[in-house]
């Protein structure tokens, strides 16, 4: 073993870094994974409202949209208070509390600009937004500002959760004394919000502004290489996220005028298409519907603004809404307007907001590319373990093909072939995207991109007259599918036995070893083992209340806050493991 490594009661500091680590993005994964599951439907809801032009269920579709950021806050606190109602409770006064705090200090200018403590003419439409309905209106911090909400009111309920309060404010101890603690903390962090957040919203879409006018195609090879790249890693969410869901990804705000546009030259007779050529030559670009109409009486006559005012105030009364909400993200925004006839996913391309770019990639991988790979793996197996391991290879092909959930079928390769996973199937992920952003197609998704997204965010669409160019994702699919089994079947034939072994029981032992450490109550919590040659005594500071109930050994012995185990002599653990974690034990049954 490395002498210069830092040992934690005998185990390497880096091996106790990494796991925690890993942990840590496991839980943010599936916290966000609380809010992503809810998009299909709210997505299908908002369609059908949007189709139909009936309000409540547009309204209802707009309570997950419009109010991203609680979702993302009470998904935070789920995730990492394993679900206490208590956590949950302080999360939604807290979110309250910020939001009404803020909006009590917001004193409008006029309709374009507000004024908030030291900051001066801030621009209402690329600022702020409305909550619940039209009844608060605040910042527009949408998933960033609920995720910062999340994050202090769990580490006040983790930390505060079995302080006891002096004698005679017993009521107020442990779980009370959090939620009062959280309802104090979000004054001053409302405070401080209201200091920083300018600032960050201007960054924030000055990033947007950038990504959106980088080369055609350039912004999806990026964004779904490293998004491939992250998943074994389990933190690809904190890549695509932003994308997805904040100004990073887009703002709709920003291309109000250039949309509006977009309508006229669709609905202006082409006696008058002139006049709507005059506004598109307009340099300054307006936010708000006070300050485009402005812009628009400046540059037209009278007589030829009354040839188009019609059809510009029905494109406000029905949009208005829209951009109250302050709409942000690849993801949000194709699922705003992919049924939408006054902004269209074309109107969007068109005004150089490139919505469904970071999205349409993925339908080729789940439903062409990663089945194929599955396939040539089965293929490629030994005849002794075929049989075995047909079930493993179909069910994870299907489950990316039909849900689009891709880590079954990565995670069979990922670790065992990096060299191919890292400089094959991740650039090769990111060419597809690049292509199909430079062909335009506009596909977006409202959970993930499996067959099942695929017909109510593709199909769906295009029957209802959306150009979403759907026709070439199964083109581009069948030439992806042919390439990727040429190359990984060359890849697995010729590469070394070691990359090409699926080595399951390595992979679960690993598991099982980690997940034994935090059953133990974690690292921190073992106060010494003694080693033999086939058994660890481990003493404990405090005597975990459920010890190893899912990981089977050959026995285990328990007295007071010790416990002795005793492992078989059969395979030996991975070397680098063993080098890492300082105990010389072998492979338990």
């Amino acid at each position: 073993m490395k002498t210069n490594e830092i040992l934690i009661n005998g185990f390497s500091l880096s091996w106790y870094t990494k796991n925690n680590m890993k942990s840590f993005l496991k839980k943010i994964g599936s916290s966000f994974g609380f809010v992503i599951i809810l998009m299909p439907i709210f997505g299908i809801i908002l369609s059908i409202g949007n189709a139909t032009k009936v309000d409540f269920l547009k309204e209802i579709g707009s309570i997950l949209f419009a109010n991203i950021g609680i979702w993302f806050t009470l998904a935070i606190i789920i995730g990492f208070t394993s679900n206490k109602g208590v956590a949950v409770y302080s999360g939604i006064l807290s979110y309250l509390v910020v939001n009404v705090f803020i909006s009590s200090f917001i004193r409008e200018v006029n309709s374009i600009y507000f004024n908030i403590w030291f900051w001066k003419n801030l621009n209402k439409s690329a600022l702020l937004s409305k909550l619940f309905f039209g009844g608060i209106e605040t910042f527009n911090s949408g998933v960033i500002g609920g995720i910062l909400i999340g994050v202090y009111v769990t580490y006040i309920y983790n930390k505060f959760k079995e302080t006891n309060l002096p004698k005679g404010l017993e009521f107020f101890s442990k779980e009370r004394f959090t939620i009062l603690l959280s309802i104090l903390f979000s004054f001053i962090f409302a405070s401080l919000f209201i200091i920083i957040w300018p600032l960050i919203g201007f960054c924030l879409s000055a990033i947007g502004i950038i990504v959106a006018n980088s080369p055609i195609g350039m912004d999806s090879f990026i964004f779904r290489t490293i998004q491939r790249m992250l998943i074994p890693f389990g933190s690809s969410l904190l890549w695509q996220s932003p994308m997805w869901y904040t100004q990073i990804g887009g703002e709709l705000n920003l291309y109000q005028q250039d949309l509006l546009i977009q309508y006229l030259f669709r609905e202006v007779d082409s006696e008058h298409i002139y006049l709507v050529t005059k506004l598109s030559l307009i340099p300054v670009k307006g936010i708000g519907e006070s300050q485009i109409l402005d812009l628009f009486k400046n540059e037209l006559e009278v007589e030829e603004f009354k040839l188009l005012e019609d059809k510009i105030n029905l494109w406000f009364e029905n949009t208005n809404s829209i951009f109250e909400a302050n709409p942000s993200g690849d993801q949000i925004i194709w699922n705003i307007v992919s049924t939408n006839k006054y902004i269209t996913v074309d109107d969007c391309w068109n005004a150089g907001l490139r919505v469904s770019r970071f999205i349409s990639g993925g339908y080729i991988n789940s439903i062409f590319v990663l089945p194929t790979l599955s396939l040539t793996m089965l293929l490629m197996t030994p005849k002794g373990e075929k049989r075995a391991k047909t079930g493993i290879y179909i069910t994870a092909a299907l489950t990316a093909m039909l849900i689009g959930v891709t880590e079954p079928v990565e995670y069979l390769f990922c670790f065992t072939m990096p060299l191919f996973y890292f400089a094959i199937y991740c650039p090769f992920n990111g060419l597809i995207a690049m292509t199909t952003s430079l062909l335009k197609v506009k596909v977006g998704t409202s959970f993930s991109t499996g067959i099942f997204d695929f017909t109510l965010s593709g199909i769906i669409p295009t029957i209802n007259g959306v150009n979403t160019r759907i026709w070439i994702i199964p083109i581009i699919g069948i030439i992806a599918s042919s390439l990727i089994f040429t190359i990984a079947y060359f890849w697995f034939k010729y590469s070394s036995k070691l990359e090409k072994k699926t080595n399951f029981e390595a992979k679960n032992l690993k598991e099982s070893f980690q997940n034994l450490i935090i059953t133990f109550g974690g690292i921190k919590n073992i106060e010494q083992f003694v080693l033999k040659e086939d058994q660890a005594m481990i003493t404990f500071i405090k005597l975990p209340s459920d010890l190893i109930s899912s990981i089977e050994y050959k026995e285990i012995n328990i007295t007071d806050k010790t416990v002795r185990v005793y492992f078989n002599d059969n395979q030996r653990l991975k070397y680098e493991v063993l080098e890492k974690v300082y105990i010389n034990i072998k492979n338990p049954l």
